[in-house]
């Protein structure tokens, strides 16, 4: 029963970051990088639980459905932020990524992790099983959003589909992109 509640939970989380995040960015390829990059830690994080001894029970099945609500938000932030960026380039976007929500993101980890350490000391186990899981998500997602995720769209790109304009009924996709960003050459359709 247990495991059943925290696979499915886990995967109905996922899904619903997946569309929050094709929501958020508008960019079928990023959002799949960035949910791939909550799988990650998904996996990493319900491996690490298993090192540490821990069988699955309540509170670790409960723990489990709410993973990807923790480890979608940095992804997310530094998605956007790559999406919205001016740039051209991969690298140009990747550093504007990081250049706008970079330190946001890194002291939202930081101030997660600190937060997460005095439930360490509690004497209930629960309290500290989830301090334990909260440091080990937020890391890890912190890890995978900057070093997976990033790297992944520097390589990959995201542009994929995007609108540029609506106007009298019809609209204009632009679709293209030379494998190093949104630049190249570039196709219209118009999609009434």
């Amino acid at each position: 029963l247990y495991r059943e509640t925290a696979i499915s939970g886990a995967f109905l989380g996922v899904g619903i970051a997946f569309f929050v995040l094709l929501l958020s960015t508008r960019r079928v390829i990023v959002s799949i990088l960035a949910t791939l990059s909550i799988f990650c830690v998904l996996i990493s994080v319900i491996g690490s639980t298993t090192m540490l001894g821990w069988t699955l029970g309540t509170t670790e099945s409960i723990l489990i459905c709410v993973l990807a609500g923790f480890s979608v938000d940095y992804v997310v932030h530094l998605a956007h932020a790559f999406v919205v960026s001016k740039s051209r380039d991969n690298a140009d976007k990747i550093r504007d990524a990081f250049g706008d929500m970079g330190m946001s993101v890194f002291n939202g980890m930081a101030t997660s992790v600190i937060a997460s350490v005095p439930l360490f000391l509690c004497t209930l186990v629960f309290f500290v099983k989830f301090g334990t899981f909260l440091c080990l998500t937020i890391v890890f997602s912190w890890v995978f959003a900057n070093l997976g995720f990033m790297s992944c769209l520097a390589q990959i790109g995201g542009c994929g589909q995007q609108k540029s304009s609506v106007s009298g009924g019809s609209e204009t996709i632009v679709v293209g992109g030379d494998g190093k960003g949104c630049g190249g050459e570039l196709a219209e359709a118009v999609v009434c």
